[in-house]
């Protein structure tokens, strides 16, 4: 991952930001100290966050379909309780609704140490993985290598530069009416086919008139995300 800040403490200060490939070096370093790497990165929360994070992260909390691996775990543990709830979705939809701009007990990026195995790897919140790499006495060139997991993204799709793809095409309808000045209209959107989609999420943008209210259906009111002022809605179901 590009652009990590990553600190050296302990005998000495220092920061190093990650290059293109991930790669920091700290030189010169004296031995016989103790050292301690940190890695932090804290932007761009919605970096490879979807519905369909929200759709599989759904999928592990009933039981239907397991998260395969305690990093996928950690990164479904959006509001850092060091468990996977439906609070989780809570916030990261409001994310994805741009309700939210970033996480509010978490980073938006979290480390573990790469060497570091897990006791249970089913269950990695009942015991304390380092996100930090220490070395003792230190008596010449060492590695610290760490495993970066994107909170929020459990099909690992994030990217420092995000690239969405779309597969597939989702219809939705609305009835042609011609809208005239100071009155109010409700306008209906249906969608085809639902039963065949696991979640979807857009934005709508609303120009030359003003958004007094969004009344919910299928799609719940915590489902919306209203802008007035800006003539925007945002919406993510599944």
């Amino acid at each position: 991952v590009e652009g990590v800040e990553v600190q050296l403490s302990g005998a000495r200060n220092m920061m190093y930001m990650t290059d293109a490939a991930g790669n920091f070096d700290f030189a010169d370093l004296e031995v016989g100290y103790d050292y301690t790497v940190t890695p932090q990165l804290d932007r761009a929360a919605l970096n490879g966050v979807s519905t369909f994070d929200l759709v599989l992260i759904s999928k592990h909390i009933l039981g239907v379909q397991q998260l395969t691996s305690p990093y996928k775990m950690i990164a479904a543990d959006v509001n850092n309780s060091k468990s996977i709830t439906t609070l989780d979705l809570i916030q990261l939809r409001k994310l994805i609704l741009n309700i939210d701009t970033e996480f509010s007990n978490n980073t938006s990026w979290r480390f573990v140490d790469a060497t570091y195995s897990f006791n249970n790897p089913a269950n990695p919140f009942a015991e304390s993985f380092p996100e930090v790499k220490n070395f003792n006495n230190l008596t010449g060139d060492e590695a610290a290598n760490f495993v970066a997991i994107k909170v929020g993204d459990v099909n690992g799709n994030a990217n420092v530069a995000e690239v969405r793809s779309l597969a597939g095409t989702f219809n939705m309808n609305v009835a042609e009416q011609e809208l005239k000045a100071g009155n109010e209209y409700t306008i209906d959107i249906n969608a085809e086919d639902l039963t065949t989609v696991a979640g979807y999420q857009f934005t709508l943008n609303v120009a030359n008139a003003e958004i007094v209210d969004v009344v919910s259906g299928i799609a719940s009111e915590e489902r919306f995300g209203v802008f007035a002022k800006e003539g925007v809605i945002t919406t993510s179901w599944n």
